[in-house]
């Protein structure tokens, strides 16, 4: 459980760099995903998200715990301390897209799971107000080709479709077993998306 966790956190502090980091943000949820398929129960699920969202907070987000502990003069490791125990509010997305899954996988296939747990995590973020307003998808922004995306339905649809993409490249490792046959359809979606986002991309700066 831990190790899933701890590398999509790690995952995540490289993409919110920018620079090149914008690849991982196609695979960087794949880890937490192979642990969220673990947890069984409701209860496991939940402490998978609320690990997750501290974890992530911590990677991605500890400049902000240090400066507000600067700015309130409590110290750095304080204000850090905080935010880390605030993260499942500071980032409430990753709860409602794990349990909305575990809920999901009971009845449906994959695929219906996949968008219905995408749609919760930008649901929440659209329903619940984020103190910095981010999402997944600003971390596209330094792709010019694939930011251009945003153009159909904003920062929110970059994030619905990387999230897709990750869960197709989970859902490809899943039936590794069942050979290169059952992987074929979920591969070829992680594939496709990335392409279609770029020749938008490339129509879009065009007509500029």
């Amino acid at each position: 459980m831990l190790a899933g966790i701890v590398a999509s956190a790690v995952l995540s502090a490289v993409y919110a760099q920018g620079g090149l980091g914008w690849c991982l943000g196609f695979v960087l949820w794949v880890p937490w995903l192979v642990t969220l398929e673990n947890s069984r129960s409701l209860r496991g699920t939940l402490g998978s998200a609320c690990a997750m969202a501290v974890a992530y907070t911590a990677g991605v987000f500890a400049w902000f715990g240090v400066a507000v502990g600067n700015y309130t003069q409590v110290g750095a490791a304080p204000g850090l301390a905080v935010l880390l125990l605030a993260a499942p509010v500071f980032q409430p997305q990753l709860l409602a897209f794990a349990l909305v899954r575990h809920v999901a996988r009971r009845r449906h296939r994959r695929a219906v799971t996949a968008l219905a747990a995408a749609a919760a995590w930008v649901g929440a973020e659209w329903l619940l107000p984020k103190m910095l307003g981010d999402t997944l998808g600003h971390g596209l922004y330094p792709a010019p080709l694939l930011r251009q995306a945003a153009d159909l339905g904003g920062a929110a649809l970059l994030t619905l479709l990387l999230l897709l993409v990750n869960e197709a490249l989970h859902a490809a490792l899943a039936q590794r077993r069942n050979g290169l046959r059952a992987m074929a359809a979920p591969l070829a979606f992680a594939v496709a998306v990335p392409l279609l986002m770029a020749g938008y991309g490339l129509l879009a700066l065009d007509r500029a």
